[in-house]
């Protein structure tokens, strides 16, 4: 494929993914959780385009495509497992939601590159209408809801002997 040929299979999906990015981002960003709009975009345009990668580089790697998806999966899985954290205890788990929206934003992405954005935007605003709706009843009934966890850096014995000294 020629760079202009490239452009034109690839302006369309980058469209889609970062709207499809924006608009999850956006609903974590309303909602004040952690992973935003921009690390959902670039999630989805990322998994966009290793997606398309095999298909841009000609007949040969085609049949790549499936073992691409499956390390993309596997990779966000492992980028997801970052935003969990344990807060002391087992049932104090935080950052599921965020993992599992990192993973669900590279699955969009992966449909995109495949073809079908039209179907990644459809499941993205319903996914996110559910979520809206799940987060609203979650509030008015069991009047949870998600404050980010206050992560502090471990301070070093020697930095508090220098504070200390200061005072």
């Amino acid at each position: 494929m020629s760079d202009l040929e490239v452009l034109s299979f690839i302006s369309l999906k980058m469209f889609y993914a970062v709207l499809c990015g924006l608009i999850v981002g956006l609903e974590r960003k309303f909602n004040s959780a952690p992973a935003g709009f921009k690390p959902q975009i670039l999630v989805c345009v990322g998994s966009m385009l290793f997606t398309c990668i095999p298909i841009i580089a000609g007949p040969m790697m085609v049949h790549e495509t499936a073992r691409v998806i499956a390390q993309i999966i596997t990779g966000v899985g492992f980028l997801g497992a970052g935003a969990i954290m344990n807060k002391g205890g087992d049932r104090n788990v935080v950052g599921l939601t965020t993992a599992a929206w990192i993973w669900f934003t590279a699955g969009i992405g992966i449909l995109i590159g495949i073809e079908h954005g039209a179907v990644a935007l459809f499941i993205t605003f319903t996914l996110v209408g559910v979520i809206s709706l799940a987060r609203f009843f979650e509030r008015k009934f069991f009047g949870s809801s998600y404050t980010a966890p206050e992560i502090t850096p471990p301070v070093k014995e020697e930095s508090k002997d220098h504070i200390r000294k200061a005072s």
